[in-house]
């Protein structure tokens, strides 16, 4: 009868099984700290993207301030540029503005005397329609003007003319000249004459025609 002796073979399996358990233990253990390596490694990773993205907007908002910063600036500078403007155009309004309107007058009712005009447009104007422009044999002694008051820009002219077209061609004037906008005729009124004239009586003298003409001036 043949006899086996199966303790030595039991321990052996026990020491293998004892072994595989602890190698699996082992697997396992290195399984769940390269699985926390990968996990750290991705959080940090997204923590770095993170940081990177806050520094990214930090830099934004920084050139979206001074981007403001200098946009206010801007913007101060033209108030500051516009106030001096309006100062400058001021003056040179105050400079040359009655004077010029005062003289431009003169001009026009002196002895061969014209409105100051855009000479090309003029010339224009005059080749559309030629009962246009001004007539230069007019004798401007034939008005005169009583009155030239002037308020905010608007201004009115109180006059006397010998005829109706006397009139009319003064006004033709008054429209021509670049110092004057948007001249209308008010009134008219026949009437003698309170302008005392050598050697002649003003019963004796010819009814005139008093006028008044309102209108803008226009400062250059």
């Amino acid at each position: 009868m043949i006899r086996i002796n199966l303790l030595p073979v039991k321990k052996d399996r026990r020491r293998e099984a004892a072994r595989n358990q602890v190698l699996l233990g082992v697997l396992i253990l290195v399984a769940e700290v390269a699985g926390f390596a990968m996990w750290n490694m991705s959080l940090s990773a997204k923590v770095e993207g993170q940081r990177n993205e806050n520094h990214t907007q930090s830099a934004a908002v920084e050139q979206l301030k001074k981007q403001v910063s200098d946009h206010d600036k801007i913007l101060a500078d033209i108030k500051e540029y516009e106030k001096r403007s309006e100062a400058i155009e001021s003056l040179q309004s105050a400079r040359s503005g009655p004077v010029f309107v005062m003289l431009e007058l003169s001009r026009i009712l002196s002895e061969g005397g014209r409105p100051h005009v855009d000479v090309e447009k003029y010339k224009e104007m005059v080749q559309l329609d030629p009962s246009a422009g001004y007539d230069e044999s007019w004798d401007s002694r034939r008005v005169w003007l009583r009155s030239f008051d002037e308020d905010n820009r608007e201004v009115k002219i109180d006059g006397v003319g010998l005829t109706h077209e006397d009139v009319a061609e003064f006004l033709r004037r008054i429209h021509l000249s670049e110092f004057f906008t948007e001249p209308r005729l008010v009134s008219t009124d026949l009437a003698k004459s309170s302008v005392k004239m050598e050697n002649v009586t003003l019963g004796d003298a010819d009814p005139v025609v008093h006028f008044e003409i309102k209108g803008r001036v226009r400062y250059r």
